[in-house]
């Protein structure tokens, strides 16, 4: 059977937002082909922690025109993140502006607000997994069929949101296919321009992931409330196969002609009997890049970073979150010990893995002085070189914290509702900002300061009142932080000769 043309095809507009990698986007266009669309992927922005940029009235105008022209069946918007919501929503008015074709709304947020989403404008969300349902709708909007029954669907109702039962979702992932790598419809819209043509050929970094969800049930993060949706049967953690993950990666090498290495941004790098056995083999025969691996400290094994960082794990990201276990535990839900933290730091070094890095949150209402010098004494204890990332925390909706604050009288509702739904700067620079009283700001510089060895005798010496030291810490705090951006160039240097060695070597 002859393909259709693009041109003959109906078409479908999907928006990444802040987001040029955007896997998710990237896995529903793949869907979208398959059943006999054209799609036109709009990655709407580029992402940017410390100063993010809100959308200007001629990137919008820039959007309209891409809609307009399009004449699509839907527009699709992955909304994952309340924190640029502001944005989101002005390019949906613009969509609404642009086209009679119905907005639809997917990813992490829009599945645990559905209801406000729909409010907002959009005539549909889908929840969870749309690979499926998405192509459904599609295929009912496109021939005037009924559209009521598609799982995880939904729509207003009077002034209430119906919504159908999550549903379509399969737990082998495998069969939602690969994402696109190479999208072919794409534009990239930032800095007041559209450039056409898919903006990850360029990049040096790839990202994928091996599984969805995780196993865990920290209080900040939403995927342990996106595993309470999940229908029965449904595992919380379903994994890939290693020849799934690797066909990707083969793509990605091909269509990515800057690229350097992998990173996979699994929120807890797979460990199941066997498939990292199989990874080894298959990577280091057919990839051979430098890779980057988040992990949690119960779940690193000496033996499996061994073999991985045989075929070129070069960075373990862990977070830490805090020093002190009462924190840990009672308010973020995680219950690793101060041993099970140290033997995986201990872990990563013996395996010969080049870099650690290691998160901490810190100066947030839950917190006390005293908790924060257990984060300073426990970073002591952390064998060298590592790397910190010290941030804050964010309140985000639909988390477990969000209650928690407010029933210990940390916040009204309403206080937290601004705190949730503010403009995008103010939220990214809340999760930087640095605001407490001058003994919080000792200790964070204190830890800080620690990870680098040439001040750890004067830290040593001021422990018994860092206050008194605050114009020497200032001090050191600023060197640190220059000392931070050398040490960043040179991690990057060495992936960039890592990625050359093993080109030129690739692993039998």
């Amino acid at each position: 059977m002859p393909e259709i043309s693009a041109a003959a095809k109906p078409t479908v507009v999907l928006v990444a937002f802040y987001n040029k990698k955007a896997l998710g986007v990237r896995y529903l266009q793949a869907a979208l082909e398959r059943a006999g669309y054209a799609v036109r992927t709009v990655f709407y922005k580029d992402f940017n922690s410390v100063r993010p940029s809100p959308t200007t009235q001629q990137e919008l105008e820039l959007f309209r025109k891409v809609v307009a022209e399009a004449n699509p069946v839907l527009v699709g918007l992955s909304v994952m993140s309340s924190m640029y919501l502001d944005t989101v929503y002005q390019v949906l008015d613009a969509a609404l502006s642009a086209t009679s074709a119905p907005v639809v709304c997917g990813g992490a947020f829009a599945t645990m607000f559905p209801q406000k989403m729909l409010e907002r404008g959009a005539r549909f969300v889908l929840r969870a997994d749309g690979e499926e349902n998405l192509c459904r709708l599609a295929n009912a909007l496109r021939n005037g069929t009924d559209y009521t029954d598609i799982p995880s669907l939904c729509w207003m109702e009077g002034s209430e949101a119906h919504c159908n039962d999550i549903g379509g979702l399969v737990n082998e992932v495998d069969q939602c296919g690969l994402p696109v790598v190479d999208s072919k419809g794409a534009c990239y819209i930032e800095h007041d321009t559209l450039v056409e043509g898919d903006p990850q050929l360029s990049t040096r970094s790839y990202e994928v992931i091996a599984s969805r969800g995780c196993p865990f049930t920290c209080s900040y993060c939403c995927c342990v409330n996106l595993r309470r949706l999940l229908p029965k049967g449904i595992h919380g953690v379903r994994t890939r196969s290693v020849k799934s993950v690797i066909d990707e990666l083969v793509e990605a090498k091909k269509k990515c002609k800057k690229l350097v290495f992998i990173h996979f941004y699994d929120e807890i790098f797979p460990n199941l009997p066997g498939w990292v056995d199989e990874f080894v083999k298959e990577y280091g025969k057919r990839i051979h890049l430098p890779f980057t691996i988040w992990s949690h400290p119960k779940m690193v094994d000496l033996e499996t970073l061994k073999k991985l960082k045989s075929v070129g794990l070069t960075e373990v990201i862990m977070g830490i979150q805090s020093g002190s276990e009462r924190v840990r535990r009672d308010i973020f839900h995680r219950y690793e010990t101060q041993e099970e933290i140290l033997n995986a730091i201990k872990a990563i070094r013996a395996a010969g893995v080049f870099w650690g890095s290691f998160d901490l949150m810190l100066q947030h209402p839950f917190e006390t002085i005293q908790d924060l010098k257990e984060s300073y004494y426990l970073v002591k204890q952390f064998p060298s070189p590592y790397e910190l990332q010290l941030h804050g925390l964010n309140f985000l909706p639909g988390t477990d914290i969000v209650d928690m604050a407010i029933d210990q009288g940390l916040c009204t509702p309403e206080e937290m509702e601004g705190v949730m739904f503010a403009p995008m700067e103010e939220q990214f620079g809340a999760y930087w900002k640095q605001d407490a009283s001058q003994e919080s700001q000792a200790w964070y510089r204190m830890i800080y300061c620690w990870q680098f060895e040439k001040f750890r005798k004067k830290l040593l010496s001021w422990e018994s009142d860092p206050t008194a030291h605050m114009v020497e810490l200032d001090l050191c705090y600023a060197q640190a932080q220059k000392m931070a951006r050398t040490r960043y160039l040179y991690k990057k240097g060495y992936v960039v000769w890592r990625r050359m060695v093993m080109g030129l070597h690739p692993t039998k």
